[in-house]
């Protein structure tokens, strides 16, 4: 008899798990850019709001930029309070077995932000080290993606000459930068979650222009 419910009680779950939204496709979470390496999903909460149950069953690294008292809850699990902390960043095995589904709810008073770079590249590593750069902590370090928390003090210049790993480089707060790709120099005004995304080989170098320091999140792809 055990053995029957056991059966039973297995597709349900497995039917349960496939009829969830994709965190791609919540309300909440916006799709910014995609590629055959990334999805960036800008995640906006407002006040008071809630996201729908949703699948998280990619690997991802995980940005937030803001403080933010927010409550999580597993389904099928009691609701779990806790604080966001603006400038932290960390990664998740979210891939099967690993997969999670849940919901999140907004306590506080100001909108929840907070960025989900998916990674969609198989999980064979690297064949190379870490970079050593200036202004620059290695904070994941993992087959599908590192991760690199840049403080860029002001005037502080960081440059990256022909590598072959792409990169995904995220501002954290809000300020003044300029950018030199190919030769050719651009200032930008940014906000948390400005994003640029660089090609393998592709050398840049970043400059802080403003009067504060400014803080990016480099994630090194394959």
């Amino acid at each position: 008899m055990k053995k029957c419910i056991l059966f039973f009680y297995l597709p349900l779950l497995t039917f349960y798990v496939k009829a969830q939204v994709p965190v791609s496709k919540e309300p909440r979470h916006h799709v910014v850019f995609e590629n055959d390496k990334v999805r960036l999903l800008n995640v906006l909460l407002p006040p008071g709001d809630t996201t729908q149950y949703h699948l998280h069953s990619t690997p991802s690294v995980f940005i937030c930029f803001t403080k933010t008292n927010t409550t999580s809850q597993l389904i099928h699990r009691e609701p779990v309070e806790g604080a966001s902390s603006a400038g932290s960043i960390w990664f998740e095995n979210l891939k099967e077995p690993h997969t999670k589904i849940h919901r999140v709810w907004n306590n506080d008073s100001t909108t929840f932000h907070v960025m989900d770079v998916e990674l969609l590249s198989e999980d064979s590593g690297f064949g190379r080290k870490p970079l050593v750069l200036p202004y620059a902590k290695l904070v994941v370090d993992e087959p599908w993606a590192r991760t690199y928390k840049i403080e860029l003090q002001k005037s502080g210049k960081v440059a990256i000459k022909e590598h072959p790993s792409a990169f995904v480089l995220t501002a954290i707060n809000k300020g003044m930068i300029s950018m030199t790709k190919k030769g050719a120099e651009q200032s930008f005004s940014l906000d948390p979650g400005s994003f640029f995304w660089i090609e393998p080989d592709e050398p840049f170098t970043l400059s802080n222009k403003s009067g504060t320091v400014m803080q990016f999140a480099l994630i090194e792809v394959r």
